[in-house]
C-alpha cells in the first residue's frame, strides 16, 4: 500500500511568500491542524495556526516562520503504515507526501489511512504486530522470517521507521503476521535472542471500529 496510490489533493498548501494574514485565513477556511508549506514545488515544513499566531510580526512572511516549521512528511514510495507514527507524534490530520526528491505531490489523510487500516488486515484476522528494535549487526530479517514462517506465520507487511522520540536510537522494525499461533511466534523469536519490544495480538474475530486504529496509533508510538 504505497502511499502514493492515497495521494489527496482537497486541502490547500502556502508558500514561504503568503503573508501570516493569509495562512491564517487559509488555515481557517481548510478547518484542519496544519498545512504544507512550499518554496515552490518543494516542501519545506507544516504550519498550524498556534505557530502562526504566536509570530511577533503579523503583518509579515511565513518565511520568518521557516526555522520553527514541523518537519512531518511520507516519501510517496513508503508504506501507508509508515505515516502511523508521524500522525500519533505530531497530531496532525494532515501528512504531505513528497517524491525522492522532496517535490510535494498531494496529502495523506488520517481518515484515509483509519479506512484502509480497517478494511485491509483487521476484519476477523487472527494474528499481530510485532515491534522490534533492529540492529544491522546482531538482528537478521531473513531469521526473523523464516522463524515466523516455521510457525506457520504469514508477513503481511513490515517496514522500518525511526522513532521520533529517539532520534539517536536504532531503527525500529515492524511487522504484521497473520497466523492462529502468534504466541508461538513471539516465543520462538525470543529464545533466539530476538528481542521483542511489544506485542499487539489482534482479537479472534473481534467487531473492527475506529477505537480499534486509536489503540493501533498509541501502541506504535507511545
Amino acid at each position: 500500500m504505497l502511499a502514493l496510490t492515497y495521494l489527496s489533493f482537497d486541502f490547500p498548501t502556502l508558500s514561504l511568500q503568503d503573508s501570516i494574514q493569509k495562512g491564517l485565513k487559509v488555515l481557517h477556511q481548510s478547518k484542519q491542524t496544519n498545512l504544507a508549506v512550499l518554496d515552490r514545488k518543494k516542501l519545506v515544513g507544516n504550519i498550524t495556526e498556534r505557530l502562526l499566531m504566536q509570530c511577533p510580526h503579523p503583518d509579515g512572511k511565513i518565511s520568518q516562520l521557516l526555522t520553527d516549521l514541523a518537519h512531518y512528511s511520507l516519501e510517496s514510495e513508503e508504506d501507508v503504515l509508515a505515516s502511523l507514527p508521524w500522525f500519533e507524534s505530531s497530531g496532525f490530520s494532515l501528512l504531505p507526501v513528497t517524491d525522492e526528491d522532496g517535490k510535494y505531490l498531494g496529502y495523506l489523510t488520517s481518515a484515509e489511512v483509519a479506512k484502509l487500516l480497517i478494511n485491509n488486515g483487521f476484519n476477523s484476522s487472527q494474528g499481530g504486530i510485532m515491534y522490534i528494535p533492529f540492529h544491522s549487526q546482531r538482528d537478521s530479517f531473513s531469521l526473523i522470517a523464516r522463524l515466523i514462517e516455521e510457525n506457520n506465520g504469514l508477513i503481511t507487511r513490515s517496514f522500518l521507521i525511526q522513532n521520533p522520540k529517539d532520534a539517536m536510537g536504532l531503527p525500529e522494525l515492524v511487522i504484521q503476521v497473520q497466523t492462529d499461533q502468534f504466541a508461538a511466534i513471539i516465543q520462538s523469536l525470543e529464545r533466539h535472542s530476538i528481542h521483542i519490544e511489544k506485542a499487539f495480538h489482534f482479537g479472534k474475530n473481534e467487531t473492527v471500529d475506529t477505537a480499534r486504529f486509536d489503540l493501533l496509533l498509541k501502541y506504535l508510538n507511545p
